[in-house]
């Protein structure tokens, strides 16, 4: 691990005021232990097991799930994270909504409509968005995963734009982006990104 290069992402993303989320997806405990030492507090989880695994050595952490949801394990994704990323049915937001203590949830958008990822399609966003004003909760923002044949920037501005027209139309909708992954988090961050999901190039 490279904690020169770790710290040079972290002042680069500090410079856009977002936040470095590290992605801890099958690392060992050793290589989460530098990220903490470095002042790390919040991580990205993939899996449930390892997050119970990775709470149980850092006890004063907190974990951000951003994997897919499947129904039967929101309430306990929701008991030990204090952030999902990957809201985009109906039925989980239902869920949530019984659950809901204070986790920040973001909406995962399938940007550029990839049969191989999960979100919302962009056209459905809108009256995915207007059931909201019947919850307990009210998300934060917009996660994607851009389709790696595509070029980021369109998909990124796409992002912003759909982001813009929610905060327009909902004065209670916060307007975060959690986009950018290890090879497009410049380009994200300069499309308003203010989380950045980096695992592979900080464990380099």
């Amino acid at each position: 691990m490279d904690l020169t290069k770790l710290n040079d992402i972290s002042n680069e993303v500090e410079k856009y005021n977002a936040q470095l989320l590290p992605v801890i997806k099958g690392r060992t405990d050793n290589e989460v232990k530098k990220i903490y030492e470095f002042g790390f507090r919040e991580f990205g989880e993939n899996r449930l097991n390892e997050l119970f695994a990775h709470k149980k050595k850092f006890a004063d952490a907190k974990f951000h799930f951003i994997a897919p949801l499947q129904s039967r394990k929101i309430v306990e994704i929701m008991r030990n994270c204090v952030s999902i990323h990957t809201l985009s049915r109906k039925k989980e937001a239902d869920i949530i909504n019984e659950n809901f203590t204070n986790q920040k949830i973001f909406v995962q958008i399938n940007i550029d409509n990839d049969k191989n990822k999960s979100g919302l399609k962009p056209e459905d966003v809108e009256s995915f968005f207007s059931m909201f004003e019947n919850y307990n909760f009210f998300p934060v923002g917009l996660m994607c995963i851009p389709n790696f044949d595509y070029d980021p920037k369109i998909s990124f501005s796409n992002m912003q734009k759909i982001n813009e027209k929610i905060k327009k139309d909902y004065k209670n909708y916060k307007g975060d982006l959690s986009m950018g992954m290890s090879n497009d988090y410049k380009i994200a961050l300069d499309y308003g990104a203010t989380i950045i999901r980096i695992g592979s190039k900080i464990f380099k």
